[in-house]
């Protein structure tokens, strides 16, 4: 968020505080006006409700061919290809391997994405050639 987004967003919700301190005062006056506190119900607000997030369906977790480290799994290995040469890394982060296959084109191709042990061995192909492998 840049900075004066920032600012305009923390104005906002201070007056949005006083709004709140405002209700407060005026349901205290009117508990006061009748000497015993007043049944007030809380009115639902906007930021109660909560986004329904929609369930994945079967289609789409078939089409993501990579799953979280399981068991004695450490690390991803990823091969491809970047300007006509072959790159091997590793790593551990799901979020990064999704990246990669999501900026893939005509000067990066993905090859190879495998689960590997603490040794370095391999235990599971998840990518092969742009086509998902079963583990």
């Amino acid at each position: 968020m840049r900075s004066d987004q920032q600012i305009r967003v923390n104005g906002l919700l201070l007056q949005r505080e006083e709004l709140f301190v405002r209700i407060h005062e005026i349901e205290g006056a009117v508990s006061a006006l009748l000497g015993e506190p007043y049944p007030f119900t809380r009115l639902s607000l906007p930021s109660d409700q909560r986004a329904k997030r929609k369930p994945a369906t079967r289609a789409s977790a078939a089409r993501d061919p990579l799953r979280r480290l399981e068991g004695l799994e450490v690390a991803y290995r990823v091969t491809y290809r970047r300007a006509g040469q072959t790159v091997v890394e590793e790593h551990d982060e799901i979020d990064a391997l999704r990246t990669l296959l999501a900026s893939q084109g005509t000067s990066l191709q993905v090859t190879l994405i495998e689960t590997t042990n603490l040794a370095g061995h391999r235990l599971a192909v998840l990518v092969e050639e742009n086509a998902a492998v079963s583990a």
